[in-house]
């Protein structure tokens, strides 16, 4: 099998997969150390439609969720020599197999710096990879390889002789089919790369190809579907970039992409909340408390907040919380701090502030940001 092997595998201890250190960006380094980079297609390689789009992903709103990859469907070497300035955005090319790569090659000092270039390769593509290859360490760009387990095998002496420093892989897309699984293909890619001795970045891609709902178009549904490839992969370690793809608009698919992240626990931007009645002998109101709590905490990047409902199950389901606000008898709230229970009995009216103080005494509360004014 090409499926990780029982020894490698422990579902009760989390690893990242090793990862050879490099940089999509100054401020955007991969590696099994950082948080997995978020990738977002941009609907046109147009200059206008560009423009528009890191506009739009650098407005204050995503100030926490910034792009780092932008990626354009190129058909003609010419759409990436008169791009607007990407700054510390980095450029990946998706191009057709049958668009010469001597196209690029005489605009080469045109291409913005650090562009990864994205191709499928079939398994009897030799001198096409190599030839990507050499032209991407030649200019110091990189190159995404899509393509599968099996292939890679294939092509193994060619990638290897690249090494991992100038490569990413990723899946193709185009070959995917009702008969494969893209979990258990992403997994069976990871196995071969290992065996390869190749320790390049993993790009999880949501694509519409990939999908199991089809026909569901809604923000959750489409939460839903990228959770259910990425969630798995990210819960394995696996995964150094991602994009949600099968959200067309660049705004929300960032969003997306940041949300399955926080769920997995990849990568923290906000507050993070766990709220449970716990039983029947709920003392207050869940949702409006919760609600209340979170207008006045979700600024906080990185924490964790309780709200429970009784000190009977409570504690032991929030344990993993930075901070827990749980109902001790009616009308009182008792506080933690991680599992220590640090304040006892406080009326219910006292609560709210006396939570923003522990916060505070404990190194985790900043102002809010005022709020911008710009659309």
């Amino acid at each position: 099998s090409t499926l990780r092997t029982p020894e490698q595998l422990d579902p009760f201890s989390f690893k990242r997969r090793e990862v050879t250190p490099c940089q999509l960006s100054a401020r955007a380094p991969l590696g099994s150390t950082q948080a997995p980079r978020v990738v977002v297609r941009a609907s046109s390689p147009a200059s206008e439609t560009v423009r528009a789009t890191l506009a739009t992903l650098r407005k204050p709103a995503f100030v926490d969720n910034p792009l780092e990859g932008l990626l354009l469907a190129i058909d003609d070497a010419q759409q990436i020599t008169g791009l607007p300035e990407l700054g510390d955005t980095t450029l990946f090319a998706e191009l057709p197999a049958t668009l010469p790569l001597a196209n690029f090659e005489k605009h080469a000092a045109q291409i913005p710096a650090n562009t990864v270039f994205v191709r499928a390769f079939l398994d009897t593509e030799f001198q096409a990879l190599a030839e990507y290859c050499q032209f991407v360490r030649r200019h110091g760009f990189k190159l995404a390889v899509s393509i599968n387990a099996n292939e890679c095998r294939a092509l193994a002496s060619t990638l290897q002789a690249l090494g991992s420093e100038a490569l990413l892989f990723t899946l193709p897309a185009q070959r995917h089919t009702g008969a494969e699984h893209a979990v258990g293909s992403y997994r069976a890619l990871a196995a071969e790369l290992r065996k390869l001795g190749l320790k390049a970045p993993l790009w999880i891609r949501s694509l519409p190809e990939t999908c199991i709902l089809p026909g569901n178009n809604d923000g959750l549904s489409r939460l839903l579907e990228a959770s259910m490839l990425a969630g798995p992969l990210l819960c394995d370690g696996l995964g150094d970039l991602l994009s949600v793809e099968i959200e067309t608009d660049p705004a929300r698919s960032l969003v997306l992409a940041y949300n399955v992240l926080q769920g997995a626990g990849a990568r923290i931007t906000k507050t993070e909340y766990v709220a449970c009645p716990s039983c029947g002998r709920t003392l207050f109101d869940l949702q409006s408390t919760t609600q209340r709590i979170r207008s006045m905490t979700g600024h906080l990047k990185g924490v964790k907040i309780a709200i429970m409902g009784c000190i009977v199950n409570g504690p032991g389901e929030m344990a993993d919380a930075d901070f827990g606000y749980v109902g001790g008898a009616p009308g009182k709230i008792n506080l933690y701090v991680g599992k220590d229970c640090v304040q006892y009995n406080i009326p219910q009216q006292e609560a709210d502030a006396r939570l923003i103080e522990l916060i505070r005494t404990h190194g985790k509360w900043m102002e809010p940001r005022p709020v911008s004014t710009e659309n």
